[in-house]
């Protein structure tokens, strides 16, 4: 897709409600652009323009793409890469035990991952346009300069760029700690890039850096103590909820050798929004295998397991989201970022749109897991063991499912921002939803269910973005 200039500047945007901070972040006055000190450093950046190495013109083409988007991008990357298996030591008969350096990316860390991330970026980013406008430093364009790309006509102190680069750094880091000297250049080559570019100066780069700083430590002080160090359940407490559960058939993993299921507590980790109202979307119990309608429910699966057409295959395939993939909350990120390119949203509304949608994620994802040891409902193939699926079995209980669960969460979320592809997006989840029955691997009730779930979630997410300042 080509490079244009962002649709709105939104002049307002430092006014917008923020998330995790709750008071405002500044930095110091910049230098006048009349100072001798503000001139050098423009003189060189016009001089340099002249002499950038292809190198330098691929990052500048590269981070032009928009900064939110590619750090989106990268950690969309990185879930790929750690969304694995755990290894099995056969000698020993264990699984490797949890180690916080090679996290597994599944569902709720790829959901609660790109909500920090997200969050991060809008916080910083609400901040640098309160700067922006409070100081306004022409941008370098109504000074003379000739950027190499589009470049937003908003005040160019400090950089969104360096403060995009420098809180999605971190909290990437963060999370991902082995990870740290990759991230760090790509943070680098970020924040050069607008000096390469002809879009900022040093002195902007190293107040957008400093600001992003200040963001991104307010925000990991939030995810330490969020309740997720605690969702793989170290203490081993699941065969007590699994005794306790209210369902007539319990689950049991299909793994061989059989495991824990994957983050048993994840359910208790701390929602974005109002936990009572998040709480109260949780579907009801689920029909008791013994009912009509769980053996209806069953017989259907069945079915598409003996005939299952191309199409059927196709849908399931599509939507699997399952191991080396960037996981449900990474697809419905993938979707938002072609929305977010067709409406040339500039990075504040791009950080904004990811913020909500991937705080809506994580909340229906938490709900979920809530849900799943609530009941222990066991997989199709658990009852039937005449069942084929054409995806990898979850390790986890399949009431409700989370595809269809995150699919109409995101689906209301984008819906509302988007409205004009609303149906197209509410077509998306259905089909999202359906895949998980044509695969095999959820019953048609787990579906719709979380469907109800999940745009309930979305709901309370679009009700926050009523009131956060963004016309």
């Amino acid at each position: 897709m080509p490079l244009t200039p962002p649709a709105t500047t939104d002049p307002d945007g430092g006014n917008w409600q923020t998330v995790v901070l709750r008071s405002g972040v500044g930095v110091p006055a910049p230098a006048a652009v009349s100072s001798d000190a503000y001139q050098r450093e423009l003189t060189a950046v016009k001089n340099g323009l002249a002499g950038t190495t292809p190198e330098q013109n691929t990052a500048v083409t590269y981070w032009a793409y928009g900064g939110v988007q590619r750090w989106n991008q990268i950690a969309r990357q990185l879930i790929a890469k750690y969304n694995v298996m755990p290894a099995y030591d056969a000698a020993t008969g264990r699984y490797a035990a949890y180690d916080v350096a090679k996290p597994m990316s599944d569902a709720p860390f790829a959901a609660r991952l790109l909500a920090y991330l997200s969050v991060a970026q809008y916080d910083a980013l609400v901040m640098t346009w309160r700067a922006k406008f409070q100081y306004n430093r022409p941008a370098l364009e109504r000074q003379g300069v000739q950027p190499r790309i589009p470049v937003a006509d908003v005040p160019s102190y400090p950089s969104e760029d360096a403060a995009v680069a420098e809180a999605s750094y971190q909290m990437l880091t963060f999370l991902f700690p082995n990870e740290a000297d990759w991230l760090k250049a790509k943070a680098t080559e970020h924040k050069q890039s607008r000096v390469w570019a002809g879009a900022c100066v040093p002195s902007d780069l190293q107040a957008g850096e400093t600001l992003g700083a200040t963001v991104a430590t307010s925000v990991v002080s939030r995810a330490r103590t969020d309740g997720f160090a605690q969702a793989h359940d170290p203490a081993n407490t699941w065969p007590t909820l699994l005794a306790r559960a209210p369902y007539d058939t319990k689950w049991q993993s299909l793994e061989i050798p059989a495991r824990a299921p994957v983050l048993p507590l994840a359910g208790s980790v701390q929602t974005w929004f109002d936990a009572t109202a998040v709480g109260r979307t949780a579907p009801g119990p689920p029909p008791a295998t013994t009912s009509p309608a769980f053996q209806q429910a069953l017989a259907e699966i069945r079915t598409i397991s003996d005939t299952r057409s191309r199409e059927q295959w196709r849908i399931a395939d599509f939507w699997s989201d399952g191991v080396g993939s960037y996981a449900v909350a990474g697809h419905w990120n993938r979707i938002a970022e072609e929305l977010i390119q067709q409406t040339a949203q500039n990075e504040l509304r791009a950080a904004r749109t990811y913020a909500l949608l991937n705080r809506a994620l994580h909340d229906a994802t938490t709900v979920t897991w809530q849900t799943k040891y609530r009941y222990f409902v066991p997989r199709p193939s658990q009852i039937d063991a005449r069942i084929k699926t054409v995806a990898l079995i979850p390790n986890s209980p399949g009431y409700p499912s989370n595809h269809a669960v995150s699919a109409a969460s995101a689906a209301v979320v984008l819906g509302h921002l988007f409205p004009g592809d609303a149906s197209k997006l509410t077509g998306q989840a259905n089909e999202a939803g359906l895949a998980r029955v044509y695969a095999g691997t959820n019953y048609r009730f787990d579906v719709d269910e979380g469907a109800k779930t999940g745009a309930a979630v979305g709901k309370i997410a679009a009700d926050w973005s009523k009131a956060d300042g963004a016309k």
